[in-house]
C-alpha cells in the first residue's frame, strides 16, 4: 500500500510538472497570443510602434523562443539606411530566456517519461486505491505549493518577478531601460501578468484531470469491495 501510494504521488507531481511545462512551451510558441498580449499590454503609443507591427514581432518572439536564428526586426531609415528594432544586448537577453525556454523543454521531457514509469509501476503494483490516495497527496503538495506562490504573487508581485529573474539569469540582462529599450516597452510587467493568468488557466487543466481520475479510482474500488462483500 506504501509503494502505491508513493508511486501515486510521485505520479501526480511528474504529471503536473509535465503538464505546467508543456503549457510554458506551448505559449512561448504561439506567435498570434503573444502579439495580442503585447498589443493588450503595451499599446502603441507605449511602445511607438506600429499596431500593424505587432503580428510579426509575436511571430518573431515565438520563432526565436522554440527555435533558432536572430531575435531582430529591420526597417529601412529616411536615407535608406538599414535601423535595427531591437539592441544588441536585448538581443543576447532573449538568448538567455531561449536557454530557459530549452531547459523547459528538456524539463518536460523528463517529466513525461517519469510519469509514464511511475503510472506502469502503479498498475504493477495492483492497488488502485492507494494510487488513488497518492494522487490526492501529490496533488495536495502542489496546491500548497501554488497557493504560496499566489500569495507572494498578489502581495508583491513585483518582488516575485524580480526574484525570478535574479535565479533564472546569471546576468543584468534583463535590466532594460523602457526609455531605449523596445524590448522592455513591448513587454511590461503586466504583459507577464496576463500571460501568467493564461498559463494559470490552462495548467489547471491537469490537476483538475488527476483529481477526477482519482475520485474513480478510489470509487471502483470502494465498489469492488463492496461487491464481493455482499456475495
Amino acid at each position: 500500500m506504501k509503494r502505491s501510494k508513493a508511486a501515486g504521488a510521485a505520479f501526480a507531481l511528474a504529471a503536473v510538472l509535465f503538464w505546467i511545462t508543456l503549457v510554458i512551451r506551448w505559449i512561448a510558441g504561439d506567435g498570434a497570443l503573444m502579439a495580442a498580449e503585447m498589443l493588450a499590454a503595451a499599446p502603441p503609443e507605449r511602445t511607438g510602434l506600429a499596431a500593424e507591427e505587432y503580428p510579426a514581432v509575436g511571430s518573431l518572439t515565438a520563432a526565436f523562443l522554440t527555435g533558432t536564428g536572430r531575435f531582430q526586426m529591420v526597417r529601412a531609415g529616411a536615407n535608406g539606411e538599414e535601423i535595427q528594432y531591437f539592441h544588441d544586448y536585448e538581443e543576447a537577453h532573449m538568448e538567455d530566456v531561449r536557454g530557459l525556454i530549452r531547459l523547459d523543454t528538456a524539463v518536460m521531457r523528463v517529466a513525461l517519461a517519469a510519469a509514464a514509469l511511475l503510472l506502469a509501476t502503479g498498475i504493477l503494483l495492483r492497488d488502485a486505491r492507494a494510487f488513488g490516495r497518492g494522487i490526492l497527496w501529490g496533488l495536495g503538495i502542489l496546491l500548497a505549493v501554488l497557493a504560496a506562490f499566489l500569495v507572494w504573487a498578489l502581495a508583491d508581485f513585483e518582488g516575485l518577478f524580480v526574484t525570478f529573474h535574479r535565479v533564472a539569469f546569471t546576468n543584468d540582462g534583463w535590466l532594460l531601460d523602457s526609455r531605449t529599450d523596445l524590448l522592455i516597452r513591448l513587454m511590461p510587467e503586466s504583459f507577464f501578468i496576463r500571460l501568467g493568468i493564461r498559463g494559470l488557466m490552462r495548467a489547471l487543466a491537469m490537476p483538475a484531470a488527476l483529481a477526477a481520475a482519482a475520485g474513480i479510482l478510489l470509487r471502483k474500488r470502494k465498489n469492488t469491495v463492496t461487491d464481493g462483500q455482499k456475495r
